[in-house]
């Protein structure tokens, strides 16, 4: 949706609301209006035809028919509230009535309870009480009447005004909500507009927040936090790719003018052999870094999820220590392998823990010189204290809680406290130690942090130049 079109709405949605509330409080209004105007009406026929009963009930007042309407000619001349006024016996026979009193008698006026009628004489609107009243045992027929016209006169202007007033309040309220809402919405546009703006190459951009503490400021502050988060991923890219790009160029570079070189001249087959040579250890250079890139844009896109099952990584560590001690000892250094009492059980990919050992181990060696010392120490350490140190959600442990713990020290070159946050990054290599004409692209422990990462475990690294490092590796353990 449009912000127009949400400006509609809530336009809309405010005037319908508004006239369903001014539709109910007029209705309410009138009804209260109605019924008081028509309450006290009725008090003041009640009271008349209680006066009425009053004067009849009077000691002295005659009972005969000519002196009672005598009686009663006399105190209407004096009462003016006696207008309006009939009064018959039982037999029909009036003994009172106003001068133009022309008010038709109440369908069953007879019964003893009172009864109203709002009826119309000569044009004049009239409500009438018409009750049975009993005064020393004779019962009497009176017919109040009292006119309503202004009454109703005043109902029905106000009906008039009411029925200008809502609709013109409620266009008054849709147009001031249409621009209170525009006013509303107008952080809104702004936010569209820079977000409209906002490219894959100007990710620099960000939004405005303003200073209100309501939603709009959080949404600007969020939005903001996934641009950074944004930015700094399309940045990991473009790096990935130029770091890519520039470890390929080097073997495919070797490879091309170490033939060009060879071609320039007939050489002898040992010659060429030797050519051919450099030109396969280049390409299984360049084959290796295509397969770390593959495993890594893999893992990126959650597509390298291999089956694990319950390894003892004790047991894989044994399997795998004949082929690290040779490795050290070609490098001429001491290779020790600390055990677990028992078994230290995980969830793993076989595979991805084999090659998680073999690049950290690895690592060690190149960068420790002889002679030196490298040792892989394996435990397992209580749920509690796993959660405590790796921030694991407790109840995430299988089997006995515990949690399995690999740690890789050596003497080695060490590295500066302000790489060590950086070399889990790819590509990322400390200089010089860490210098291409060491080996490797950079990739070693970007891969083993993605493997420790995938397993829901975590890897750190604590190191001093020139004492060495000790690389740690928790995962959740496994019954």
């Amino acid at each position: 949706m449009t912000r127009r079109s949400i400006r509609l709405r809530l336009t809309a949605w405010f005037a319908a609301v508004l006239g369903v509330v001014l539709v109910a409080l007029v209705a309410a209004v009138w009804w209260a209006l109605t019924d008081s105007v028509t309450d006290t009406i009725d008090s003041s026929l009640a009271d008349r035809v209680a006066a009425v009963e009053r004067f009849l009930s009077q000691p002295g007042t005659s009972q005969a028919v000519e002196e009672l309407r005598e009686d009663l000619r006399e105190y209407a001349a004096l009462d003016p509230g006696w207008a309006m006024i009939r009064i018959e016996d039982a037999d029909g026979v009036v003994l009172y009535r106003s001068e133009g009193f022309m008010v038709p008698r109440v369908a069953g006026g007879s019964s003893p309870a009172a009864r109203y009628l709002d009826v119309s004489v000569r044009g004049q609107a009239m409500r009438v009480l018409t009750a049975r009243i009993l005064v020393r045992d004779r019962p009497y027929v009176v017919d109040v009447a009292l006119p309503t016209g202004e009454l109703q006169e005043v109902i029905a202007e106000f009906r008039v005004v009411v029925l200008v007033l809502i609709p013109l309040g409620i266009v008054a309220a849709a147009l001031g909500g249409y621009w209170i809402s525009g006013r509303a919405l107008a952080p809104v546009d702004r936010i569209t507009s820079t977000a409209r703006s906002i490219t894959a190459e100007r990710l620099d951009r960000r939004l405005d927040v303003p200073a209100t503490g309501d939603e709009l400021q959080r949404l600007s502050e969020t939005l903001n936090a996934m641009l950074d988060r944004l930015s700094a991923s399309f940045e990991d890219v473009r790096r990935f790719t130029a770091d890519a790009s520039h470890e390929l160029r080097t073997p495919v570079s070797v490879i091309r003018t170490t033939a060009e070189v060879a071609l320039r001249q007939t050489r002898t087959a040992d010659e060429y052999r030797a050519v051919l040579a450099d030109v396969l250890g280049e390409a299984e250079r360049a084959s290796r870094l295509v397969e770390d890139l593959l495993l890594l844009a893999r893992t990126d896109a959650g597509v390298d999820q291999a089956a694990r099952e319950p390894v003892d990584l004790d047991a894989l560590l044994s399997d795998v220590q004949a082929r690290l001690a040779a490795h050290a000892d070609a490098r001429k250094l001491t290779l020790t392998v600390e055990r677990p009492a028992g078994p230290a059980v995980a969830s793993l990919d076989r595979a991805a823990m084999v090659r998680l050992l073999w690049i950290l181990v690895d690592n060690a060696v190149k960068y420790t010189p002889a002679p030196g010392s490298v040792t892989v120490a394996l435990e397992k350490v209580p749920g509690t204290i796993a959660s405590a140190r790796t921030g694991m959600v407790p109840g995430t442990m299988t089997g006995d809680g515990a949690a399995v713990v690999l740690t890789v020290r050596d003497t080695g070159i060490g590295i500066a406290a302000e790489d060590q946050r950086r070399v889990f990054d790819r590509f990322y290599r400390t200089d010089p130690a860490r210098s291409r004409d060491s080996g490797g692209a950079g990739l070693g422990l970007a891969i083993a942090k993605s493997i420790v990462e995938r397993h829901g475990g975590r890897i750190t690294i604590d190191s001093e130049p020139g004492k060495g490092s000790c690389v740690t590796v928790e995962l959740p353990g496994a019954g």
